[in-house]
């Protein structure tokens, strides 16, 4: 969630339990009985769609930077063959070009790893027997292209996650704006109702409900005296 999101929620979360205190006075009109009903089936709602976006997020996340480390080692024992195999056939270009450490290519960026990699494969083309003499054998060679490619589909599966996160802020804003409205629309309508038979439970509604109502037509109420919202009132 946004600080702003949060914010509202925990606003929500609060207003929720002072209802649910005193459900006394709830339950005297039917209809605001249904409306606190909805306002909780709400709150779930919102805490499923936040808690499912950060777990998907969370685990995609982590596969690509196992993806990455798992190759970034083995594109460093390619380099170190590669690098072997120049200093003792006198091959200073290629010596110059894989003079790179482990911690180099775990600290690449995501596509210029993938291009780096692309690189020192081609150059193990037409020297393989060579390599294998340098402990590189042509399995690993392949392994190193294969990683590259689970590592790239990882990179694409996040930025799905990613997208897919997106979507949730929106539901989870939508859910927001939904809650919100049963707030001004239905509660604190139904709320208003008890000014006069019932002070301690309206001017307590209206504390616990007053930062979910700023600019809304009942801000006003914000000055009215604060109260205890953790306990039920008759």
């Amino acid at each position: 969630m946004t600080d702003k999101q949060e914010n509202f929620f925990s606003m929500f979360t609060v207003l929720n339990g002072f209802l649910t205190s005193n459900s006394a006075v709830v339950t005297t009109i039917p209809a605001f009985q249904r409306a606190h009903q909805k306002f909780g089936q709400l709150i779930e709602e919102i805490k499923k769609v936040d808690s499912g976006r950060q777990s998907i997020k969370a685990g995609k996340s982590d596969i690509k930077s196992n993806a990455k480390n798992e190759l970034a080692d083995m594109v460093s024992q390619l380099a170190a063959s590669l690098y072997t195999y120049a200093h003792e056939h006198d091959k200073p270009e290629i010596l110059n070009r894989v003079d790179k450490s482990q911690t180099y290519y775990k600290r690449l960026r995501d596509t210029n790893l993938i291009l780096e990699v692309s690189d020192l494969v081609k150059m193990t083309k037409g020297i393989e027997t060579e390599l294998l003499d340098q402990g590189l054998t042509a399995e690993e060679i392949v392994s190193v292209t294969a990683l590259a490619a689970e590592f790239e589909t990882s990179m694409k599966e996040l930025g799905t996650s990613e997208a897919e996160g997106s979507t949730a802020t929106k539901s989870l804003y939508q859910l927001i704006g939904e809650a919100k409205d049963v707030v001004d629309n239905q509660l604190s309508v139904h709320a208003e109702k008890f000014k006069t038979k019932n002070p301690a439970f309206y001017n307590q509604y209206f504390s616990a409900s007053r930062v979910i109502m700023t600019g809304a037509r009942h801000e006003k109420k914000a000055d009215a005296p604060a109260a205890d919202t953790t306990k039920p009132v008759n």
